[in-house]
């Protein structure tokens, strides 16, 4: 039987990332492909962390992208979940 779940469709986006960027995805890839023998693309891997912030709920407006990251605003509101920080 084949994949039982609803496929979406798929748009193609174009990104930049720096080579230091490029190299770690490469590298989970080939870690995945050693450690668990299943092919992981850098197209997954970045389709996977979307999905992440969208099950974690992330709100724009707890950020202050101004004084930080997207990067350290997103750890700042994942490690203050956890500590009972309530959403607005």
């Amino acid at each position: 039987m084949g994949d039982m779940r609803q496929t979406k469709e798929k748009l193609r986006t174009v990104t930049f990332l720096s080579r230091e960027q490029i190299d770690f995805l490469d590298k989970l890839g080939k870690d995945a492909l050693f450690y668990q023998s299943t092919k992981l693309s850098r197209a997954h891997t970045l389709s996977e962390l979307v999905n992440l912030l969208m099950e974690v709920g992330v709100n724009i407006k707890k950020l202050d992208l101004g004084k930080e990251t997207l990067a350290k605003g997103l750890l700042r509101i994942i490690n203050n979940h956890g500590q009972g920080e309530k959403d607005e």
